[in-house]
């Protein structure tokens, strides 16, 4: 025995979700993705230009190594060179800082931005439920 649909019942069930807003959870979970997407941007970002500038510092390096060596003469006293030692490490230092300075300057940006959308979150999720 089969039962024919009659145009006036629906084809799919309804649900009633009461005073729950499907477009506003929607919403939110949309804002959630977007910034989950600036943040890997801003990560990016920050590979790509540590990448560049270590780069840039091994060639540095080479070009001061081979100065170095260009320049050695055995007749000097090796305390002669230890201006030139204290040199390049001051500078590697430089360099390590440098990277760590864009490492936590990127981080900081991301967290601001997690936590500005937390905060966001919070304020909506109160919206749901009053």
């Amino acid at each position: 025995m089969t039962t024919k649909s009659t145009a006036a019942e629906p084809a799919l069930p309804r649900f009633d979700f009461g005073k729950f807003d499907v477009d506003a959870i929607v919403a939110l979970q949309k804002a959630n993705m977007e910034t989950m997407v600036t943040a890997q941007k801003i990560l990016f970002d920050l590979a790509q230009t540590v990448a560049r500038r270590q780069s840039e510092m091994l060639k540095e390096n080479f070009t001061r190594s081979e100065k170095l060596f260009q320049s050695f003469d055995a007749s000097r006293q090796p305390t002669d060179y230890m201006d030139e030692a204290r040199s390049a490490m001051e500078k590697a230092l430089a360099d390590v800082q440098e990277t760590v300075d864009l490492g936590m300057k990127a981080q900081n940006e991301v967290v601001d931005l997690f936590v500005q959308r937390a905060s966001k979150n919070f304020e909506e999720v109160k919206a749901f439920a009053a």
